[in-house]
């Protein structure tokens, strides 16, 4: 059993010391992560079901479409990380499937989001975090980011192709979105118009032949709305305020009754950005393992997961 140092490391000393805790909860295959791209479409063909034979009324099945539209987050976010594959190069394929399908549903690109995401490891809260664009602020400055962005997402990539289209934007928009491709090399923008445009053709289709309220307000309404919430918990909580740097301070543990279940592992955020090969349903078992010395070394460690280790937040 690994003795819990009460100082803190430093050095090859920390590096062992940690890798030594880690490296057990890195190793096994990641079939919960593909279950957990299963339950949500069961659950979203289930409402769209229901709705359409007249079983649940619309003002129900369109939050419980966010629901499990959001749920597809997780394995995407896994997928990013190839924790499904634990790194066998044979099963890599497998992380590209269930992220690239995951990320659709959620209208977006996988090849985009892994490139972002990737990014925000490691410049996370300095000038090169392409997440401080739409994470940082307060909760209702990213309600306002979401619902522009779901007015936008139909209308730019017309804008775009119209001559002169895109000098009906604003300009403090323009600027914003010139900020926001400044993240994204031409592949990865020509990844994300295919998703894009694959959305519209869908939304397109679908009204013309008559399903006008499934894919506008169980799709694509309910999709947005579930991105608000994938926001708040996973972009603004674990990095709030957005104001430090360093390895044990750029993100946090903060955990609150249900924390764990509502944010899915991310209430120990902290945890993920150190070891980002953890997958996120084991994140709470590495904490009660590896939480004393996080909290020797500095960490920040807020809420109830401070009181479990009888120390003031940090």
């Amino acid at each position: 059993m690994t003795t819990i140092p009460d100082q803190p490391l430093a050095g090859i000393e920390r590096l062992n010391y940690e890798r030594s805790i880690v490296e057990h909860y890195t190793q096994a295959f990641g079939w919960r992560s593909v279950l957990n791209v299963l339950w949500p479409l069961a659950g979203w063909l289930t409402v769209l079901t229901l709705y359409r034979t007249d079983r649940l009324a619309l003002w129900a099945a369109i939050p419980l479409a966010a629901v499990f539209l959001q749920a597809f987050y997780m394995p995407v976010h896994e997928s990013v990380h190839r924790t499904i594959s634990a790194g066998r190069s044979q099963w890599q394929w497998l992380d590209r499937v269930v992220g690239s399908f995951g990320a659709w549903m959620l209208h977006m690109s996988f090849v985009e989001h892994r490139h972002i995401h990737l990014l925000h490891h490691t410049h996370t809260n300095d000038e090169g975090d392409p997440d401080l664009l739409n994470a940082k602020g307060t909760p209702r400055d990213i309600a306002t980011r979401v619902a522009l962005g779901a007015v936008l997402f139909p209308i730019l990539p017309i804008l775009a192709v119209v001559p002169g289209g895109m000098k009906l934007v604003p300009a403090p928009l323009l600027q914003r979105l010139g900020a926001a491709a400044a993240f994204r090399p031409p592949e990865i923008r020509r990844a994300t118009m295919i998703v894009t445009w694959s959305h519209l053709a869908l939304l397109f289709v679908g009204t013309l032949a008559g399903f006008a309220v499934e894919v506008w307000l169980l799709f694509y309404l309910a999709q947005w709305l579930g991105r608000f919430f994938l926001s708040l918990v996973f972009g603004w909580l674990p990095h709030h305020p957005h104001g430090e740097i360093g390895r044990y301070r750029d993100t946090r543990v903060f955990t609150f009754p249900g924390s764990t279940f509502l944010i899915r592992g991310h209430d120990h955020h902290l945890l993920h950005h150190l070891w980002p090969t953890v997958p996120h349903y084991k994140l709470r078992a590495l904490w009660n393992e590896i939480g004393p010395h996080l909290a020797a070394q500095g960490a920040r460690i807020e809420g109830r997961a401070a009181k479990q280790l009888g120390i003031q937040p940090q």
